[in-house]
C-alpha cells in the first residue's frame, strides 16, 4: 500500500482506515485516463487523499463528509486528457464517478459530484454553483474548500514555489503546509 510508513505518524492515526480503504478503490478500480502522467498520478491523489482526510478530521467532518472528500479524492484527475490546465478534467471525473457509482450500484453523494465537477474551475464559480444547488447543504462550501486546499497543497510536486500559500482557503490547510512539503518526500522515497 502506497505510503503505509506515513499513517503511522500520530497525524495520520485517525484517517488510517478510511485512507486504506479509498486507497484499494482507487487501485483496484479506478481508471486512469493518463496513467503514464508526470503530474497527476494516483499517487498525487493519494496524497490529496491524505491531506483532504486529516483536514477533514481536524475540522471534526461527520463520517458521509469523509467519505464525500475521499471519493472526490480518488475521482479527480481521474479523466485528465493532459497534464497542462486542462479545463473540463473535473466535469469528466464526475460524470465518471456519478457512472461508477451506478455501475458498482453505491450509494451517490451529490456533494462528491460538485466537489470533482468544479475542482479545476475558478472558487467564484464552484462556490456559486454549489450555493445554489438545492440538494447540498452549506455545508458543501466547506468540503469544496478542504478539498481545494488538499489538492493546492501537493503543488509542491510541481516545484519549490508551485504553492502560493496565500490562495488557500482553510485554517487547516496553512498548519498543513510542512506536512505537505513531508509527505511529498516520503512519497518520492517510496518510489525509488
Amino acid at each position: 500500500m502506497f505510503l503505509t510508513d506515513i499513517l503511522n505518524d500520530p497525524v495520520c492515526q485517525p484517517i488510517k482506515k478510511s485512507y486504506e480503504r479509498w486507497y484499494r478503490v482507487m487501485e483496484e478500480t479506478i481508471e486512469f485516463w493518463l496513467p503514464d502522467s508526470e503530474w497527476h498520478t494516483k499517487a498525487h491523489s493519494a496524497r490529496v487523499l491524505i491531506l483532504a482526510l486529516v483536514m477533514g478530521h481536524q475540522k471534526g467532518l461527520s463520517d458521509e463528509e469523509m467519505n464525500a472528500l475521499g471519493m472526490a479524492a480518488i475521482f479527480h484527475d481521474s479523466r485528465r486528457l493532459d497534464d497542462g490546465i486542462d479545463k473540463g478534467h473535473g466535469s469528466r471525473a464526475a460524470a465518471y464517478y456519478k457512472d461508477y457509482c451506478r455501475e458498482h450500484n453505491l450509494p451517490y453523494e451529490a456533494v462528491t459530484y460538485y466537489i470533482t465537477y468544479y475542482h479545476d474551475q475558478d472558487d467564484s464559480l464552484g462556490m456559486s454553483e454549489i450555493a445554489k444547488s438545492p440538494s447540498l447543504s452549506e455545508r458543501a462550501l466547506l468540503l469544496y474548500q478542504i478539498f481545494k486546499d488538499a489538492d493546492a497543497l501537493d503543488r509542491f510536486r510541481l516545484g519549490a514555489d508551485a504553492l502560493d500559500v496565500n490562495m488557500l482557503r482553510t485554517e487547516e490547510a496553512y498548519k498543513f503546509v510542512e506536512f505537505a512539503k513531508y509527505l511529498l518526500l516520503k512519497s518520492s522515497k517510496n518510489l525509488t
